[in-house]
């Protein structure tokens, strides 16, 4: 094999490594659900609840929810509403936590029971996959393609 063919080739091995190590995100789109007593939120305000920079609206408290680590949903969430990963989001509560800043929101093993808790806590706020028919219940607050 020529030179040229080796490098082509080691490109190749190095994309298709990169596209396997990617986290999968979810197929229909994520969706960011709230209890129905919840008031409307935009992206921005989202964001700053999940950072715990924002616990309550309308004198409403406002309690965010997520997925265990790991999660594929919970990855393409904070990409796509939190713009960043999992070991920051996880870095910036510990630094929270530790000067008494608050706690991370609180974490669920599956999304049916993240969105049995958002169906029962008002000001509950949470995610899930687009393509799952369980919104029945729940306030819409954010749709991601």
């Amino acid at each position: 094999m020529r030179a040229g063919h080796k490098s082509i080739l080691s490109l190749l091995m190095i994309s298709l490594g990169l596209c396997a190590a990617a986290p999968a995100t979810a197929a229909e789109g994520l969706v960011v659900v709230a209890h129905p007593d919840t008031p409307a939120l935009n992206e921005e305000t989202l964001k700053k609840i999940y950072l715990g920079k924002v616990v309550e609206v309308n004198g409403q408290p406002i309690v965010p929810v997520n997925l265990k680590k790991g999660n594929v949903l919970r990855i393409s969430f904070m990409q796509q509403v939190l713009s960043q990963d999992d070991d920051k989001f996880i870095a910036y509560w510990t630094v929270r936590r530790y000067i008494g800043k608050g706690s991370p929101p609180r974490e669920f093993a599956t999304v049916r029971e993240q969105l049995d808790f958002v169906r029962t806590t008002p000001g509950a706020v949470g995610y899930l996959d687009a393509s799952i028919d369980s919104k029945l219940g729940l306030k819409t607050l954010l749709k991601k393609p």
